[in-house]
């Protein structure tokens, strides 16, 4: 859900900072500023992987109590939420039909929501 123009989001395995695990976080839509100004590094030219690690330390807002989101922050992360972010913003970015899942049993469809994909697995929806 998009709330004032910022996504929540939980990491499937988190960042952990000086003994501190963070799951959770905030990204915001992407602007048109933040597309330019990933197009200023030389690294995008020559490892196209770099443009989606400075893209993703533009777009996130915070992660846990971290709020200066780096490319170091993001380089930092696991590959699994790194490709988890990347599938997230993606989504929230794109214009394209969310992707959708049928059940085997009764066949009905659901759409993959993937900023609710990791989220606390004790809550009930």
């Amino acid at each position: 859900i998009i709330m004032d123009g910022q996504i929540e989001f939980h990491l499937p395995l988190g960042l952990e900072i000086e003994g501190k695990l963070y799951k959770t976080g905030k990204m915001h839509l992407t602007t048109t500023m933040d597309e330019l100004n990933v197009q200023e590094y030389e690294e995008v030219g020559v490892n196209p992987r770099y443009r989606d690690i400075l893209l993703l330390a533009s777009v996130i807002d915070e992660i846990g109590e971290i709020k200066d989101i780096t490319k170091e922050t993001i380089l930092n992360l696991y590959e699994a939420d790194f490709l988890y972010l990347q599938l997230l913003y993606n989504q929230v970015n794109s214009s394209t039909e969310i992707p959708k899942i049928s059940c085997p049993a009764c066949g009905n469809s659901f759409p993959i929501i993937l900023s609710d994909l990791y989220s606390d697995p004790t809550r009930i929806k």
